[in-house]
This record gives C-alpha cells, structure tokens and sequence, in this order.
C-alpha cells in the first residue's frame, strides 16, 4: 500500500510530494490524494460504461425530441469525459478505470427496466428518461464533491473543470430532461384516461 500511495502524490524535482495544505497531516492528505484519484478513476470508468450503453440505446428511441435531447446530453458527457482526461494529465497520471458500483448498479437496473418495457415503446422511453435523470443526479453529486476536494488539495484548474462538469449537467436537467419528463408523464397519464 505505501508504494501505490507514493505513486499517487504529485511529482516535484523527481520526487513525489504532496500538495500543502495548511493544518492538515501529511497522513490525511495522502489519504485525501488517494481518495481523490480512485474517485476520477472511477468517474472515468462512469463515463465509459455510459458511452457503451448509450450506444446500445440510441437507435431504439423513436421520439425526436429525446432523440435531441439524449444526443446533445451525450455531446456533454464526452466533454466530461475530455476533462477527466485533463485532470489526469494535471497530475502525472494517465488515465485508468476503476469499477465504478454506483454507475454500473443504475445501468443494470436500466437494462432490467428497459427489457421489462421491451414492447412498450412508450413507457420504455420513460424509463429511459428516469434513468438519464438518476445518472444525472449521480454526476452532479460526485462532480460538485470532487470539485471541493480539488479545492482542498489545491488543484484549481480540476476543481474548475468539475465544477463546469456540475454546472453543465443542473443546466441539462433544468433546460431539457425536467421538460420531457413532464410531459412523457403527462402524455402518458391522459392516454390512460381516455
């Protein structure tokens, strides 16, 4: 364990050190540092596992509005996917997935939700859109935490760059997925009253 902590520190003269934090044990920021990368790496691997099951659903999705909608909330997510990439690079680091469990857990509960649906066309649309909103709403908790952990560490250019990942993903919400939410619900409630 201490070799992958060291690996983990930043790099200074060959050395690698950690970042100073003011009032804080070398201990707990390494600690901090180690927590810190496995959750990028596990928001990376987040990211892919979105990216292979988007594609898988893409073109099943009969609606053009969410068509639009979906494709542009992908256009989002490769540029988290971008900035994940710059935060590793900030750090010395390439790259690497860690198994992300919360992530991996929503998609299998989507597979199972859209299988149920299969013959459906509109509920499984529906379904679709609550799983977007529950893989939303996992980024926006994940990426504003990280975001203040980078903040602590001192790295202000990650914690910008998750920042803007939360920002862009409450816009996405507030802008488009709330909308069609409402009214995939609403079309869907006054089918069955009629």
């Amino acid at each position: 364990m201490v070799n992958s902590r060291k690996a983990l520190l930043m790099k200074k003269n060959n050395k690698r050190v950690a970042p100073v934090i003011k009032d804080m044990p070398l201990s707990s920021r390494s600690e901090l540092e180690i927590f810190f990368l496995n959750s990028l790496q596990e928001m990376y691997d987040a990211e892919n596992l979105i990216e292979e099951e988007y594609s898988k659903v893409e073109n099943n999705i009969s609606s053009s509005d969410l068509h639009g909608i979906l494709t542009e909330h992908f256009g989002i997510h490769l540029k988290h996917l971008s900035r994940l990439r710059k935060i590793f690079e900030f750090k010395g680091d390439l790259p690497e997935r860690k198994k992300c469990e919360a992530i991996d857990a929503i998609l299998c509960e989507a597979v199972n939700h859209l299988a149920h649906f299969a013959d459906d066309l509109q509920n499984w649309e529906v379904a679709l859109v609550l799983v977007t909103q529950k893989l939303t709403y996992y980024k926006i908790a994940t990426y504003g935490g990280l975001a203040h952990l980078a903040i602590k560490l001192d790295y202000p250019k990650a914690a910008t760059l998750l920042a803007v990942c939360v920002q862009e993903e409450e816009e996405f919400i507030a802008n488009h997925l709330n909308g069609i939410f409402n009214a995939y619900l609403t079309s869907h409630i006054d089918v069955r009253k009629n």
